[in-house]
């Protein structure tokens, strides 16, 4: 028994050698990544702000704001198209808003606070001009970066938000309490798409979104506690008015039309708002409140080139018109932004 078990050994032995000595597959000579690291910076004051530096140091700075009631970790919404954002050599900087993720809640801080947090964050990492992507609720702190650091600005992006955010018709409309609140404790309805948004042809977007709905209000046990969100609401319409008048950079909007968070915006209310900017307002009939996913491609390209031509798929085939075509003379064959989202 002694010598049948022997042999087996050897004949064991004999073929893990034998099957070590052939790799039949290429190997890595490096790990994946998980996503961008969540870095920590102590500020003047000692609290500690968490921010996210993705990119290249020699690339374009652009400072990204997330929607309302998000982490720092949700510029990984964003991460579907990053080698399109490193093909473009484009580095993205975002810092966590007070309450939310890993950050402690003051109520104390307001919008001035976090651009201080923002400038500390740009002048640890030496970056002194850069552009503005801010999506949706977090387009009034975007516009407060603006507002103090006019000078230092390439271009400013805005994606489903609007400049009515903080004024008075807008708090007049948006008084008592906001219904995003009920959803904290229920992610998958806080940061759901409806069924129609283009972001379900992108493999694990709305599980990545549910993900940082979870992170956002859940991470620091504070068990989906409302007093942040209740308090970043409330700065809009508590802080004073944005002064835009000294920002003459480049400002990209981009709008969907049948985006019911943003219907009582006039056409003429970016240019009136920044009347010293030049406006380039890209609007998309019958899209809604996900338009910084579906056309983040142009996006993507407009900082890059800061040009107002349109990227469109035209039979398999990526090429840019004028952007006098987008709306009117598009052709069935066709359509906005890369060939992958047909």
């Amino acid at each position: 028994m002694k010598s049948h078990y022997f042999v087996m050994l050897l004949l064991f032995l004999a073929f893990s050698k034998a099957q070590g000595s052939e790799v039949p597959l290429p190997l890595t000579t490096s790990f994946d990544s998980l996503g961008p690291t969540v870095h920590q910076l102590k500020s003047k004051d000692g609290r500690l702000i968490h921010y996210i530096d993705d990119g290249k140091e020699s690339a374009i700075p652009v400072v990204f704001t997330g929607g309302l009631g998000t982490s720092v970790r949700a510029i990984r919404l964003l991460d579907f198209l990053r080698t399109m954002r490193q093909s473009l050599n484009l580095r993205f900087i975002t810092v966590e808003r007070n309450g939310f993720g890993q950050t402690a809640f003051n109520p104390m801080l307001g919008m001035a606070d976090y651009v201080k947090d923002v400038e500390q964050v740009l002048a640890h990492l030496n970056i002194d001009k850069f552009s503005l992507f801010g999506v949706s609720g977090g387009g009034a702190y975007t516009a407060k970066i603006a507002e103090k650091n006019y000078l230092r600005l390439l271009s400013i992006h805005m994606a489903a938000t609007s400049p009515l955010m903080g004024q008075a018709a807008w708090c007049a409309q948006n008084k008592g309490q906001h219904p995003y609140r009920d959803l904290l404790t229920y992610p998958m309805q806080f940061f759901g798409f409806p069924a129609a948004s283009g972001v379900h042809q992108i493999i694990g977007f709305q599980d990545t979104a549910f993900d940082e709905a979870a992170r956002a209000h859940n991470i620091r046990g504070q068990s989906a506690d409302p007093a942040p969100l209740d308090h970043e609401i409330a700065l809009y319409c508590k802080e004073n008015p944005i002064n835009t008048a000294n920002i003459n950079a480049k400002v990209f909007v981009y709008r969907g039309l049948a985006d019911s968070l943003l219907n009582m915006e006039s056409n003429d209310i970016w240019s009136t708002t920044y009347p010293n900017a030049e406006i380039i307002l890209r609007q998309y009939p019958g899209e809604g409140h996900d338009v910084q996913y579906r056309h983040l491609d142009q996006i993507l390209l407009d900082i890059a080139y800061l040009n107002t031509d349109i990227l469109v798929c035209q039979n398999g085939s990526q090429k840019f018109i004028k952007s006098s075509k987008m709306n009117s003379e598009l052709s069935k064959n066709e359509h906005l932004g890369l060939c992958v989202w047909q």
